[in-house]
């Protein structure tokens, strides 16, 4: 984090004359990404797919991390440990409750810090769909369709590996999108209620 220190001299209209100190004060640090989601107009579908269900259309969505800086960026992999959980969700729903949808623990048998660098305009690409591999907390009541609005989230926790990969860091918020959310063969990791 960048901040600025300074020292001032001069004198007043009184006898007082010298140095006066600057408090130091952490400059606005300005985040070099901008994080978005995009989907169809048939909204999010939260389900876990059967073998029967091959002909049904698939319901995902993307979360777009843009790099709005001048300089490349490094980010994590999603596949690895490090980058597996950094997008997340925040769903409200119409009764102003919030929950977060988030991918759920999971051992990694072939691990290591693996990264992808995005060029300054350009942007790293994440395909979400809310199967069973994501969690829902608190639960949501179980219907067809809601209104809801989402919110992504990608946070990256500094670790020493995120330092040795100079890979970003920090936390950054999509605004709210406003969506409906259809449920079918409802995944047993989001636990609804019935």
């Amino acid at each position: 984090m960048s901040s600025v220190f300074g020292v001032v001299t001069g004198c007043d209209r009184q006898t007082h004359s010298g140095p006066v100190v600057v408090q130091e004060k952490p400059l606005a640090s300005v985040p070099p990404f901008v994080l978005a989601v995009a989907t169809d107009r048939a909204g999010i579908t939260l389900a876990r797919r059967t073998p029967h269900d091959a002909d049904l259309p698939r319901r995902d969505f993307y979360v777009l991390l843009s790099n709005v800086s001048k300089q490349p960026q490094t980010v994590w992999e999603d596949w690895n440990s490090w980058g597996y959980q950094a997008i997340s969700f925040e769903l409200t729903t119409a009764d102003g409750k919030k929950h977060v949808v988030s991918k759920r623990q999971q051992g990694f048998t072939g691990n290591f810090p693996s990264t992808v660098v995005i060029e300054p305009g350009e942007h790293q690409v994440y395909v979400i769909h809310f199967d069973e591999w994501w969690e829902i907390h608190p639960l949501i009541p179980k219907t067809d369709e809601m209104s809801i609005t989402l919110k992504a989230i990608y946070e990256v926790s500094p670790t020493p590996e995120s330092a040795q990969y100079k890979v970003w860091t920090g936390r950054l918020e999509s605004h709210d999108y406003k969506f409906v959310l259809r449920q079918w063969q409802i995944p047993a990791s989001f636990h609804l209620l019935d």
